[in-house]
């Protein structure tokens, strides 16, 4: 009987913890991306740039790592449809602006990441424009990296795109895992390419994705040869 009780204990808590609904990025966004502006306009205003990083780092570890991303739609800038959910490894989503002018540098570091992660993490380039802006802007990317746009004058209605441009503007980067959970954002990470120096800001930029994405996983690194 006692035997019993366990199993029974046991199945309810498992289903318990089954059951757990999943919180979703645009969702916990709208909750608190007010407070987190408020208060950080204050740090601003007091010229405290620790604590609005402090403000950043508590948002998203308390409230947005390893939430679910919704299934979102985007136009590709070279015709046809991205959907989210038909993407099978785990991807960066780079947020870019219309008038955002891209670095050689920056290109080509996306570029040889492209080819690095071919295989293991796709490259999403978003552009908030028209379909002619984001086609010339992205012009110089690889056939890897996705070059795609949203129009937000046709996009008004949807707030789960919106909320990838109005929680922390453009440029952003957004790290997304294969189960399509949000790992980490990244605001200086376009920053980081443009340094002056090239070798020192992919190897920034390599190490942030070997980290966030593989964790302690190894990478395939080792056997590419068209890096060079």
């Amino acid at each position: 009987m006692q035997a019993h009780f366990i199993i029974i204990l046991f199945l309810f808590t498992f289903l318990g913890y089954s059951q757990e609904p999943k919180t979703y990025f645009e969702h916990e966004i709208g909750k608190h991306i007010k407070a987190f502006r408020v208060q950080t306009e204050l740090a601003i205003q007091n010229n405290d740039r620790v604590q609005a990083e402090f403000l950043f780092d508590s948002l998203l570890n308390t409230h947005l790592k390893y939430s679910y991303i919704s299934e979102i739609t985007l136009k590709k800038a070279n015709g046809g449809t991205l959907k989210t959910s038909n993407i099978k490894h785990a991807f960066l989503l780079i947020t870019k602006s219309a008038w955002e002018h891209i670095d050689d540098k920056e290109i080509d570091a996306i570029n040889r990441m492209s080819r690095m992660y071919k295989g293991q993490v796709d490259i999403v380039i978003l552009f908030w424009t028209s379909k002619s802006i984001a086609k010339k802007q992205g012009s110089s990317f690889n056939s890897l990296v996705t070059v795609t746009y949203v129009n937000e004058r046709e996009n008004k209605a949807n707030h789960i795109i919106a909320s990838y441009k109005h929680s922390f503007g453009a440029p952003t980067c957004f790290f997304i895992s294969e189960k399509k959970q949000l790992l980490d954002i990244d605001r200086k990470f376009t920053v980081n390419l443009n340094k002056e120096d090239p070798k020192v800001a992919f190897e920034l930029a390599h190490d942030k994705i070997k980290s966030i994405l593989f964790q302690d996983q190894q990478t395939i690194e080792g056997i590419i040869t068209t890096l060079n």
